[in-house]
């Protein structure tokens, strides 16, 4: 008889690549990694449902149940965390300063690498072909400037009451 060999999670593919992956070490990229980590975690729990089938959607309104922070990534794979990824390198997610922003395009090229190196996902799939071509358009926005991306989890600043926006 065969062992069973129980699915990885996409919290335990984060948390392996977070806890092995060198490049996280650099002292330049440890801090901004870290900030990486909890955007991708609240951007999982905020758009992670869009990748998910009906049953998919039943088992992680079950988990928030339990817990509502990190259910989406607690009960789906790594297939589904490559499959939202480019969403998270749309302008509307990366980080609002460019050099925190450059961070997390590494972080996320890094981790597509190291889920493929391990196993978890086929490099040659269409969700990480799709990862390649969303990093290859959001490093020729950064590079393109002027000004910061606009992050969703930091909300655009308002102009004051009454003043007129022409």
């Amino acid at each position: 008889m065969e062992p069973t060999t129980v699915p990885v999670s996409a919290a335990a593919a984060i948390s392996g690549f977070f806890a092995h992956a060198r490049v996280l070490r650099r002292p330049a990229v440890r801090d901004t990694a870290a900030l990486v980590r909890r955007h991708l975690e609240t951007y999982l729990d905020t758009e992670g449902e869009r990748w998910l089938g009906p049953d998919d959607r039943v088992l992680v309104a079950a988990e928030r149940e339990v817990d509502p922070a990190g259910a989406v990534a607690r009960v789906t794979g790594p297939a589904v965390l490559v499959a939202a990824l480019p969403g998270f390198l749309d302008p509307a997610w990366l980080i609002p300063t460019a050099p925190a922003a450059r961070i997390q395009l590494l972080v996320v090229a890094e981790l597509v690498r190291w889920l493929e190196h391990a196993g978890l996902v086929d490099g040659m799939a269409y969700p990480v072909l799709a990862v390649r071509a969303a990093l290859a358009r959001a490093a020729a926005r950064l590079a393109a400037g002027p000004g910061p991306p606009v992050s969703r989890s930091a909300p655009p600043e308002r102009p004051p009451p009454g003043s007129d926006r022409r």
